[in-house]
């Protein structure tokens, strides 16, 4: 049994959220990722896997100009920005391979002294960049080992919209556990009366080896006296999810869900380690179109997702949580595609007060010619007592060298 899925590598621009339109781009965190179908298992319809070994690299490249606009103190931009994912693979045999992803994006931290710093924490334009290694590991069979992000929750990249996932990646102040090493079991359930039923199950711990630094900007390497979320002396954090995955072809509408939760051990100068949970669904709807015509990416399609995430004992204090719900609704009419997201979030404290933060976003995209996308988004973020609106023009440019032609993506 062969599952090719990614855990997470690949999020920070969905123009398309869509499973099955032409090019797409994931949601937040990384760039390649939710584009690909899932390789049908043995005897379940794949073609021949040829001679071994196989090479693949795609390149997803992206090029922004977007600033933030305060309602109080400092703006931002607007400023140009660049960033690219490219994921490399291995096929030594019908079992083991080797991946890696090097991203290339924005690393350094808004100054401390900017009042606004919390607003837009995870967008790029005037932050100095370096590129490292987000993933690097060995597979075989249904285990994989090294350094990948596990697989919980799906927002940051599901999410359409270049900046519609602020909140929710990055394992920081988000959920998207980044920056982990560990090993992993997947387990694929033989029946398949409501979709493609998987179990995974992953240990960890944080990245405190040279694969953290970052160049030219350098993020530096992970002590344990840093503390932080899953910053363990041992991987003994273990997470385990549930997947049913779905793919809608022809006339069909189909859903996928996923259900996961994540315990993490105590870190430095915590008082507890963090629960992580999250529920999520998506619905795609094909509004019309042959199966021949959706295949080609000629159709027009309604998707909707929500997910909710917990996060207790947030940051390593008793008693606090963070919780998010994230909604959006995307439609896609063959090279077109118009989106709106929301996501609230709310950080309650046995002393401190409630606090409410939320953002919106709407975004147009063209599918342009050569594998290019082109999109304009506007998002509006409150964080506590600041608020503004950013917004920006994205292009996004794929390209692929192969000799087994798969972007490997998350399974869905």
């Amino acid at each position: 049994m062969r599952v090719e899925c990614w855990g997470g590598i690949v999020a920070a621009m969905l123009i398309f959220s869509p499973v099955v339109a032409q090019v797409q781009t994931p949601g937040s965190g990384t760039l390649l990722g939710a584009a690909s179908a899932l390789p049908p298992p043995d005897g379940m319809g794949a073609e021949p896997v040829g001679d071994f070994p196989k090479l693949s690299l795609a390149t997803l490249a992206n090029l922004e100009y977007s600033g933030l606009g305060a309602a109080s103190g400092p703006s931002r931009g607007p400023q140009p920005y660049f960033r690219f994912d490219t994921t490399m693979l291995v096929d030594v045999s019908d079992k083991l391979s080797f991946d890696g992803l090097f991203q290339f994006k924005a690393r350094k931290p808004r100054p401390a002294d900017d009042p606004n710093r919390d607003l837009y924490i995870n967008q790029g334009a005037g932050r100095r960049v370096g590129g490292k290694m987000l993933e690097l590991y060995a597979r075989y069979d249904t285990w994989r080992v090294g350094k990948f992000v596990q697989n919980f929750g799906r927002a940051y990249y599901l999410l359409p919209g270049p900046f519609s996932a602020d909140f929710i990646e990055e394992a920081e102040a988000g959920y998207e556990p980044t920056e982990m090493i560990g090993v992993e079991k997947l387990h694929v359930f033989g029946n398949e009366d409501h979709g493609w039923q998987q179990l995974s199950v992953s240990v960890f711990f944080v990245d405190r080896t040279f694969l953290h630094e970052s160049l030219p900007y350098n993020e530096g390497i992970v002590h344990y006296r840093d503390g932080g979320v899953g910053n363990t002396h041992l991987p003994e954090n273990v997470m385990v999810t549930y997947d049913v995955l779905n793919m809608p072809v022809g006339h069909g509408a189909q859903a996928t869900f996923q259900a996961s939760v994540i315990r993490y051990g105590k870190s430095y100068q915590a008082q507890r380690g963090e629960i992580w949970t999250t529920l999520g669904s998506d619905i795609a709807i094909p509004i019309n179109g042959s199966v021949a015509a959706t295949l080609e990416g000629r159709y027009s399609q309604l998707h909707l997702y929500v997910e909710a995430a917990r996060r207790d004992n947030f940051e390593g204090f008793a008693g606090r949580a963070r919780n998010y719900v994230s909604v959006s609704a995307d439609y896609l009419a063959g090279p077109w595609v118009v989106a709106l997201t929301t996501t609230q979030r709310w950080t309650t404290d046995r002393v401190l007060p409630i606090q409410n933060d939320a953002i919106y976003t709407a975004t147009i995209g063209h599918d342009l010619s050569s594998a290019i996308l082109g999109s304009l988004s506007v998002a509006q973020e409150h964080v506590g007592d600041r608020s503004g609106v950013y917004a920006g023009i994205r292009l996004t440019k794929t390209f692929t060298t192969c000799a087994r032609c798969l972007t490997r993506g998350r399974a869905f």
